[in-house]
């Protein structure tokens, strides 16, 4: 959604409801060692709270995959294929839940603005 990459995605930027956001970019690894995934999460300046998120999976056979999360009005979570769930981990792939943390770096503030990528 906010990556300069271009991913078929129900979710736009323009669906995001923040003028401005900031957030984290966290680095995962599997334990062994067969994909890294790099974990986009971005928070609204005003509320503070965590409105979308982008995962980028990069496997050990250097396949690129790419997923968008947005956090819907009535608080419930959409990924990238329009699915819904009540959380955000619910839409993770399974296999990210078990990812062990490498890294993790601040996104400093940045405008939202309607143009999708």
């Amino acid at each position: 959604m906010f990556l300069p990459l271009q991913c078929q995605s129900v979710n736009e930027r323009s669906m995001v409801d923040a003028s401005y956001l900031y957030g984290t970019c966290s680095r995962y690894r599997y334990a062994d060692g067969s994909a890294e995934l790099l974990l986009f999460e971005y928070n609204c300046t005003t509320t503070k709270k965590l409105v979308a998120c982008d995962l980028v999976v990069n496997n050990k056979k250097g396949d690129l995959y790419m997923h968008d999360f947005m956090l819907l009005k009535d608080g419930n979570w959409r990924n990238a294929f329009g699915q819904v769930a009540g959380t955000l981990a619910a839409l993770l792939p399974a296999s990210a839940l078990t990812a062990k943390l490498v890294a993790t770096e601040k996104i400093e503030k940045f405008p939202v603005r309607g143009e999708n990528v």
